[in-house]
């Protein structure tokens, strides 16, 4: 599944690179754990969103796209870590046994309407060492 409109493919692209890195044998342990610490408070939550920062933001900004509003990249990690909780950690049916595309399809759509929403509310941009729009 592509798109032509790149916003739209750089959703689908970066919810498939989740998803694959939550299923991989070699990175699933790792990102489960991340997901499931997400959810706690503590000194863990800078860590986690740097991580994830150069896990997946990173190559998008490599391959020259714009930078994207601090805030809307928390808002799409929080859809992510939502539904790998949901398929991983909690096993709820039936987002637990659905195909992976089907997850994309349905997932992807989402992180579109956060990435194509305003910026005016906060600017700060995301990059490999902010957290939160601080560095």
């Amino acid at each position: 599944m592509r798109s032509l409109d790149p916003t739209e493919d750089f959703a689908i692209q970066l919810v498939r690179r989740f998803l694959v890195l939550c299923e991989h044998p070699r990175t699933s342990e790792r990102m489960l754990r991340v997901v499931a610490r997400s959810s706690q408070s503590g000194d863990d939550a800078p860590r986690i969103l740097r991580w994830l920062n150069r896990a997946l933001l990173l190559p998008h900004l490599r391959r020259g796209n714009r930078p994207i509003s601090a805030m809307k990249w928390e808002l799409v990690v929080s859809q992510m870590f939502g539904m790998a909780t949901m398929r991983y950690l909690l096993e709820l049916e039936p987002i637990a046994s659905a195909d992976r595309e089907d997850v994309v399809a349905m997932t992807a759509p989402g992180v579109v309407a956060v990435l194509r929403g305003p910026d005016r509310v906060f600017t700060g941009v995301a990059d490999a060492t902010t957290v939160r729009g601080q560095k």
